[in-house]
């Protein structure tokens, strides 16, 4: 947890300080999140995922690992994931903006193409999950230890993105811009202007690899998850209060009234506590 000790952390708190000029260094800068941040949580809780022996399974002793409503986890991952980039990519982004600083870049890691195997669909269950990203920005797989060879198979979509974020990153080292990828997609600065669209750079295979923008809030993703008929009632209340509270500070005060249903917290969070069971791989 970070303090607002007023050594490192300003008295008035990092999210406030990052508007103030006489706070930050003007210094071009980069921001980014992963699409599926969480899932990488998701696919070992007991509430989403079970382990299928099958014939073959069990003679080995390797179960399949099967999503129990793919819908239900991949709304979970979605509306939590998109918080995290709210949190850690368009606020900071939008303050070091109002403090002055406009040469900012933001991107958006969607690169899934991982092993699928009998036992498990990797893209599926982990994608673009939290800090996956790693391998590919330095060139090692080790770095993940055995999930190197579940997650990361050899070939062209994988040498496409790697080479490209790190031609990316490089190029920002010694310019201060992130330039062109090898297949001329241009990495735009960020439009953060209050209000309107942000740009990101989607890091991701030759096909998939572009400029994209979203202006989601909390509020917009309160409104959308109301909407959502694949969860129960309180299934959306826990995912409310995960966007609110999970990752940076406690802002379900703050925005809870934004929802057009009704969400009772401590509820929430027994429904959390009841369903913590973690499989052990």
């Amino acid at each position: 947890m970070l303090a607002a000790d007023g050594i490192v952390i300003p008295k008035i708190g990092l999210r406030t300080a990052l508007s103030k000029e006489e706070y930050v260094n003007l210094v071009p800068t980069i921001a980014g999140s992963n699409r599926d941040e969480v899932k990488l949580w998701l696919a070992s809780a007991e509430y989403f995922v079970d382990l299928d022996y099958s014939l073959l399974g069990s003679i080995f002793g390797v179960p399949k690992v099967v999503l129990t409503d793919k819908k239900v986890f991949n709304i979970f991952n979605s509306y939590r994931s998109r918080a995290w980039k709210i949190r850690g990519v368009d606020t900071p982004l939008r303050s070091l903006y109002k403090a002055g600083n406009d040469n900012l870049y933001a991107y958006r890691y969607d690169w899934d193409d991982h092993r699928r195997f009998i036992f498990g669909d990797f893209r599926e269950l982990i994608g673009a999950a939290h800090a996956t990203e790693i391998p590919l920005l330095t060139g090692n797989n080790k770095l993940v230890g055995d999930y190197g060879f579940l997650l990361y198979p050899k070939g062209p979509s994988k040498r496409f993105t790697s080479k490209n974020m790190m031609q990316f990153w490089t190029n920002f080292a010694k310019t201060g811009k992130p330039g062109r990828s090898t297949n001329g997609i241009e990495w735009l600065s960020y439009n953060a202007i209050q209000d309107s669209s942000s740009n990101y750079m989607i890091l991701d295979s030759k096909k998939h690899l572009e400029m994209s923008s979203d202006n989601f809030t909390f509020v917009s993703l309160l409104k959308d998850l109301y909407k959502e008929d694949a969860l129960t009632d309180l299934e959306k209340c826990v995912v409310a209060l995960q966007v609110l509270t999970f990752v940076g500070d406690n802002l379900y005060d703050d925005y809870i009234n934004e929802y057009p249903g009704a969400c009772d917290r401590q509820t929430s969070v027994k429904f959390l506590k009841d369903n913590a069971s973690f499989i052990d791989y």
